[in-house]
C-alpha cells in the first residue's frame, strides 16, 4: 500500500464509523473526492439536506478530503506527519425545522460526531496512526441564514516516525495577456508532475490529466491544477498539494 492510499481510505473508514451508529447514521452523509468541482460538491450538498433513512429531512454531512498534511514538528520536516481531515455538516434550516424535518439542531449531530471521533482509531492501516482529539470550529449561527454549516476537524498523526518527505507545492507561471497563454510550470525534486485543465484532480489515477513536460499553451478559459509526485515505489515520498490557475 502506497502512502498515498492512506488518506481516501481514512476518509472513507470515518465515513463508515459515523454511518453505523444509529443517530448519525440515520442521517445522509457522502464522500467529497479530491478535485471535485463546485457544481459536483454542490449537489451532493443538496443530496445530504434530503431524506435520512428515517424519512426525514434537513440534516447531512460531508466528509472532505484530507489536502492538509503537517509536520508534527516544524523542526524535523522528516518526522511524524499529521493528517487532518474535516467532516462538515449541513442543515437546511427552514426545512428541518418544518413539518418533515428533524427538529435536531445540527450543533446535536456535530456534537454526537465529535464524540465518537474522540473514541475512533484507525486500525489496519500500512502506517501506525493515533488519533487526535477532534476539534468542532467555523459554526455559522446567525438567525436569519437559511443553511447553517459547521466543521470537524479530525487529525490522526504517525505514531511510528516513519521518515517521509513532502513534495513542496508546484509554482506556476504564466505568460501572455490574451490567448493562447503560456504557463510554466516548476516543481522541485518531482519525478512525476501532473496537470489538468478541467479543474480535475492531477494524478496519475485520472485519464483526463497530462504529464507535464514543458510549457503548455492554453487556449480557452478553465482551471488549470498541477501536482507533483516522485517515482514509483517511493514510499518514502508524499506528492505534493495541488496548485491551480483560473483562466476566465
Amino acid at each position: 500500500m502506497q502512502y498515498t492510499d492512506l488518506w481516501p481510505l481514512l476518509q472513507k473508514d470515518i465515513l463508515g464509523v459515523l454511518q453505523a451508529d444509529a443517530f448519525i447514521g440515520a442521517r445522509p452523509g457522502v464522500l467529497i473526492e479530491p478535485g471535485d468541482t463546485t457544481s459536483v460538491i454542490n449537489e451532493e450538498v443538496a443530496k445530504v439536506v434530503g431524506a435520512g433513512s428515517d424519512g426525514k429531512n434537513g440534516v447531512g454531512f460531508l466528509v472532505l478530503p484530507i489536502e492538509r498534511a503537517e509536520d508534527e514538528d516544524v523542526s524535523n520536516p522528516f518526522g511524524p506527519l499529521k493528517l487532518t481531515l474535516t467532516v462538515q455538516f449541513v442543515e437546511n434550516v427552514p426545512v428541518n425545522q418544518g413539518a418533515v424535518g428533524t427538529g435536531i439542531p445540527i450543533r446535536i449531530y456535530a456534537a454526537r460526531a465529535v464524540k465518537i471521533l474522540k473514541l475512533y482509531t484507525p486500525v489496519g492501516f500500512t502506517q501506525s496512526l493515533v488519533a487526535q482529539n477532534p476539534v468542532v470550529n467555523e459554526f455559522t449561527d446567525k438567525d436569519n441564514e437559511d443553511l447553517r454549516v459547521g466543521h470537524i476537524e479530525f487529525t490522526a498523526r504517525e505514531a511510528d516516525g516513519t521518515p517521509l518527505v513532502r513534495l513542496p507545492r508546484p509554482q506556476i507561471a504564466v505568460a501572455g495577456s490574451a490567448y493562447p497563454y503560456t504557463v510554466t510550470v516548476t516543481a522541485p525534486n518531482a519525478t512525476n508532475i501532473y496537470y489538468t485543465n478541467d479543474g480535475s484532480h492531477p494524478s496519475a489515477l485520472n485519464p483526463q490529466a497530462q504529464i507535464y513536460t514543458g510549457p503548455v499553451q492554453v487556449t480557452a478559459p478553465g482551471m488549470f491544477r498541477v501536482r507533483s509526485f516522485g517515482a514509483d515505489g517511493d514510499f518514502n515520498t508524499i506528492p505534493s498539494d495541488t496548485n491551480s490557475q483560473n483562466f476566465i
